[in-house]
């Protein structure tokens, strides 16, 4: 699945209504899948196991097959199975974007699929 792998950058521009991104949630809560950023808090699965853990956490990987997003495909479950799962767009986004959820989720075993073009 190389070839249908998404890659992500840092540092881009992104304009959007209200209802979908909110100045200063989306770009300053906290970043998930991320080990390090100036002045933004983040949280990932390496943090906490000593020095030689950020080379062995896996990468998150998502892919685009088909007209189909498919977000953390290493993951186990849909977020529908889980009582109370943390909301899609941190799945979406790895962050916050309309209300600062915090700092203290755990997305990591949450796997979601959805058409490119709803």
């Amino acid at each position: 699945l190389l070839g249908t792998l998404l890659l992500t950058r840092a540092g881009v521009r992104v304009s959007a209504g209200a209802n979908h991104l909110v100045a200063g949630v989306a770009d300053r809560s906290c970043l998930y899948w991320t080990y390090l950023r100036v002045q933004r808090p983040t949280n990932d699965l390496s943090m906490g196991w000593g020095s030689n853990s950020q080379w062995r956490t896996d990468f998150r990987r998502d892919h685009v097959v088909d007209g189909t997003l498919f977000y953390n495909v290493d993951a186990g479950f849909e977020p529908e199975q889980d009582d109370d799962p943390p909301p899609l767009d941190v799945l979406r986004h790895r962050c916050s974007t309309v209300t600062d959820l915090g700092d203290d989720l755990w997305p990591y075993y949450l796997f979601h699929s959805e058409p490119l073009d709803p």
